[in-house]
């Protein structure tokens, strides 16, 4: 087996691999995908120099590297690198991230589990900075860590030191610990995906609305997020409308922003210090609306009153949100909205409805009693979805207006359910046109 090449052991429920596998001097192809039960990698791992591709995704119990698997120097795909527990007793000891940084040949996706909000090796550097051919990086910090008793200086450099190659395209952030994020966020220029989840502690993020070619933008779990920092271009007084159109989140397509409870909205970069107590610091300022957004989900935010808006979106779903959200789809009241971040609302019209809609999903939203006449002029509208709006009281006449609306559904919604009944309910007459409903 000597001049064995490629080994596929995937899906065993193996714990440990025994050490004499390492003498597989030619091996170049290490697969084991979906072993979740892995403990450990062979201590003798450092001897395998002609491994080009360790595999290990779904090695969910993989407790830590062994140490000297830095010296791989020919190790191109790496896709999991985890950093021991405190508490774990390792046989031959366990790498740390210095021993990340000597791999200059990593490409593709790597994601590095156990990160700790206090940096404990002294010449760690910057492991990740020169991997240009790193695509794909998930970051994921210990759990259950108590960052409160930790130096924020601490927490802040736990991440500085993580910083990425800039041809990096897909970020995923977990359990992250800072009250802000690392500076490099805002030099990302080719990232296209962006996903944070439970920072906790996170109040406000850095700009993101100049990077060219992010696509999808995903935030869930920011506890104590406050607002979204937005650039500050100091020539913006004398940007044309269409130059800040373009250079406004030019490439977002996607965004979610999820469990957020005290977030409240945007925020030109100099302002978001005072803009709660002031407002004439930002009533000349300007915002573009998201020039390519074409799905919103917004859940579980009840302050957010104010962001963007969306004439291009094709799917929104608002769920346990603020009414204001809602009333945003149709420029009712917009400048109520928007006054916060200092939004120009004096060209809102029809021009703002997002013509292209296609799918409108609201549930949750307790103050919302109905929807506004303007729905009439979302004429691409196929599917509204209405669940869990105790206070929903009737739906608006121009609902019969929507030339393209094909199914209806209501759910949980008791009064207006009752005004929704075949034939017999006060508002049937609004929706018997519609070729599918469903009420619950």
């Amino acid at each position: 087996m000597k001049h064995l090449r490629y080994l596929d052991l995937s899906g065993n429920p193996i714990k440990r691999i025994p050490n004499w596998i390492v003498g597989l001097s030619n091996l170049e192809t290490l697969h084991l995908t979906g072993c979740y039960g892995l403990m450990e990698l062979p201590r003798d791992i450092k001897k395998m120099i002609n491994l080009r591709h360790l595999i290990l995704k779904d090695c969910w119990g993989l407790s830590g590297m062994p140490r000297g698997i830095g010296e791989l120097k020919g190790v191109r795909t790496l896709n999991r690198f985890v950093l021991r527990e405190s508490n774990c007793l390792w046989r031959g000891g366990s790498a740390g991230l210095g021993e990340l940084g000597t791999l200059k040949e990593l490409r593709g996706e790597l994601e590095i589990r156990n990160l700790r909000h206090v940096v404990s090796e002294s010449n760690v550097g910057t492991p990740l900075k020169d991997k240009q051919h790193l695509h794909e990086l998930i970051l994921i910090w210990k759990g259950g860590e108590d960052a409160n008793a930790v130096d924020e200086d601490d927490i802040i450099k736990s991440m500085e030191v993580l910083q990425p190659h800039s041809n990096l395209k897909r970020l995923t952030v977990c359990y992250y610990r800072g009250v802000r994020f690392a500076s490099w966020f805002s030099s990302l220029i080719n990232i296209v995906d962006l996903r944070l989840a439970d920072c906790k502690r996170c109040h406000h993020l850095p700009p993101l609305d100049h990077l060219p070619f992010l696509k999808k933008l995903d935030l869930h779990g920011l506890g104590k997020l406050e607002c979204i920092l937005l650039s500050e271009n100091e020539s913006s007084n004398s940007m044309s409308d269409e130059m800040m159109r373009i250079s406004f989140f030019p490439s977002l397509e996607y965004l979610r922003i999820n469990s957020c409870p005290v977030l409240k909205g945007w925020w030109r970069a100099h302002t978001h210090n005072t803009a709660s107590s002031s407002s004439s610091s930002t009533e000349n300022l300007s915002l573009p609306s998201f020039p390519s957004l074409s799905t919103l989900t917004i859940k579980d935010c009840p302050n957010l009153t104010s962001m963007p808006l969306y004439p291009n979106a094709e799917r929104i779903e608002l769920w346990r949100s603020s009414w204001k959200i809602v009333d945003s789809l149709f420029v009712r009241g917009a400048s109520d909205i928007t006054h916060d971040v200092g939004v120009d609302v004096s060209s809102s019209s029809s021009s703002h409805h997002p013509s292209k809609l296609i799918h409108l999903s609201l549930g949750g939203i307790e103050d919302l009693a109905s929807l506004p006449e303007e729905i009439c002029n979302l004429n691409s509208l196929q599917h509204l979805e209405i669940s869990d709006c105790f206070n929903f009281s009737s739906l608006p006449e121009g609902i019969r207006g929507l030339p393209s609306l094909n199914t209806l559904r209501i759910w949980c919604c008791p009064v207006l359910s009752e005004r929704c009944k075949k034939e017999t309910g006060e508002d049937w007459f609004k929706i018997a046109h519609i070729p599918h409903i469903g009420i619950n």
